[in-house]
């Protein structure tokens, strides 16, 4: 294939770019860690304390709304340190991934020369040379090959290696 069919090809096909996983709003976070049973009882019993407090309050007491304010300050430090720790995991399970997303790299064959290009910048047509363990990112057909066999169980969830020949054999089989 020439390099000028690559457009051609992406115009065709598409593209085989992924976007990288965007990260959780802090405030999503923050929603999900008040999401939690425990502390919508504990929201409940702070405006019900509030509330009787305020109906029975005598002069020269503590103030009506101490307690309630406190069992809500209370919520609001747990739902908080959640939300932040939470937050911050995200981020390094992030960082994480981007490190580990840009080191799949394939060498693949355009223009007869061999390049190692990411795996989203692949087109249809282009040859990839597959290499021991490798995760292969696409469909395809094996052009040349000897003992080649794939653990297709992510697709499939069959365990077995499955057996894999060039496309010649698989045609005199027809």
């Amino acid at each position: 294939m020439q390099s000028t069919s690559l457009g051609d090809r992406e115009r065709a096909f598409g593209t085989h770019y992924k976007d990288p996983p965007k990260r959780t709003p802090f405030w999503k976070l923050l929603l999900v860690a008040l999401d939690d049973f425990m502390l919508k009882i504990l929201i409940v019993c702070a405006i019900v304390s509030m509330v009787v407090d305020n109906a029975y309050h005598k002069e020269g007491g503590a103030p009506w709304y101490v307690e309630g304010v406190a069992i809500l300050s209370a919520v609001v430090v747990v739902s908080l340190v959640t939300a932040i720790s939470d937050y911050q995991k995200e981020g390094e399970f992030l960082k994480k991934q981007l490190i580990e997303e840009n080191s799949k790299v394939v060498v693949c064959m355009r223009d007869s020369k061999e390049e190692t290009v990411h795996r989203n910048f692949l087109k249809v047509g282009d040859i990839i040379k597959v290499q021991n363990g490798m995760n292969i990112p696409v469909d395809g057909v094996v052009v040349r090959g000897v003992g080649v066999m794939a653990d297709e169980s992510a697709m499939t969830g069959e365990s077995d290696h499955l057996s894999k020949e060039a496309v010649e054999k698989c045609l005199q089989r027809q």
